[in-house]
């Protein structure tokens, strides 16, 4: 499946948990979702930072499942907006913009994997990650 780590992987992988990411695994995502590398990064760190193979596949499954469910492909856009439409909400990995819409005094973001613009946001939600303003 994997390669075997050695010893200074497996010294480097207890010492800082969560933050080792084995490239093999990145590899694996290269080119199947429509997210930028670090994304996939940033979860296999989450469920796949361990020495484990168990954990490791365990982890695999639940970020091949994150990436295909929260991703959105080629012609997919559709599809999402009926699935937000349907329950209210739908969450998806995306590069999100936002900005203050002075004239409603709202906040307003763009979501381009849906193509959408000026789509009202919650002022808490761009507080909370307020890089979402600075392009």
């Amino acid at each position: 499946m994997s390669q075997q780590l050695d010893a200074i992987d497996r010294i480097a992988t207890n010492a800082f948990e969560g933050y080792v990411v084995r490239k093999d695994l990145v590899r694996k995502f290269k080119g199947q979702y429509p997210v930028p590398t670090y994304v996939a990064e940033f979860l296999l760190g989450r469920y796949c930072a361990s020495v484990d193979e168990d954990e490791i596949a365990e982890g695999l499954q639940i970020v091949e499942r994150q990436l295909g469910e929260k991703t959105i492909r080629a012609g997919e856009h559709e599809l999402f907006k009926a699935r937000a439409k349907e329950k209210g909400h739908v969450k998806l990995i995306d590069i999100i913009t936002a900005r203050l819409d002075a004239a409603s005094d709202s906040f307003v973001a763009t979501l381009p994997s849906l193509q959408l613009k000026d789509v009202r946001i919650g002022e808490a939600m761009v507080h909370a990650n307020e890089r979402m303003l600075t392009g």
